[in-house]
């Protein structure tokens, strides 16, 4: 049998959330019976570790399979920030995650959902997040720089410890 010589090593990426927009997104999710959607701050926190800060919604139109967020709440929520300076800027540059809720159904992503990902393309990467009242997760990670889509992610608590404590 040959030798396999290697040529580079990949190191999956790490998607963390703080328990704070972990239960935010869970409290979306199981209080409305239609699709909801949100948007996250994420910060890189490692190589390959992104950790999902908090999350928030905006005005949207939701219905039982599809939810949109609406462009004139998006373009003012952008609006604001810039108005706040480079700090406003720097945090609106932090919107890297998309997620929503499939309330009931599979957390399996529909065409709709894949094409949404595609307005998202400007950034250098976008986690996609969806969720359903099961408890369950379909984690994606969208690497456009490197045109990689990184699937069936695990999502995971990010828990700071104070030593002191």
């Amino acid at each position: 049998m040959a030798d396999c010589e290697l040529l580079y090593e990949v190191n999956e990426p790490r998607i963390f959330t703080t328990v704070k927009a972990m239960h935010k997104m869970r409290y979306y999710i199981d209080k409305t019976e239609d699709e909801i959607g949100w948007l996250g701050y994420v910060k890189k926190v490692a190589a390959n570790q992104y950790l999902i800060e908090d999350v928030f919604l905006l005005k949207q139109k939701v219905h039982a399979a599809t939810t949109e967020i609406d462009p004139e709440a998006l373009a003012t929520m952008a609006t604001e920030l810039i108005k706040q300076g480079a700090e406003g800027i720097a945090k609106y540059n932090t919107i890297r995650m998309w997620g929503h809720s499939h309330v009931n159904m599979s957390t399996s992503a529909s065409g709709q959902d894949d094409k949404q990902m595609e307005e998202f393309a400007t950034s250098d990467y976008y986690i996609r997040l969806i969720g359903n009242k099961k408890g369950e997760w379909n984690v994606c990670l969208y690497d456009y720089v490197n045109n990689v889509l990184w699937s069936n992610m695990q999502l995971e608590l990010w828990y700071e410890v104070d030593i002191t404590d």
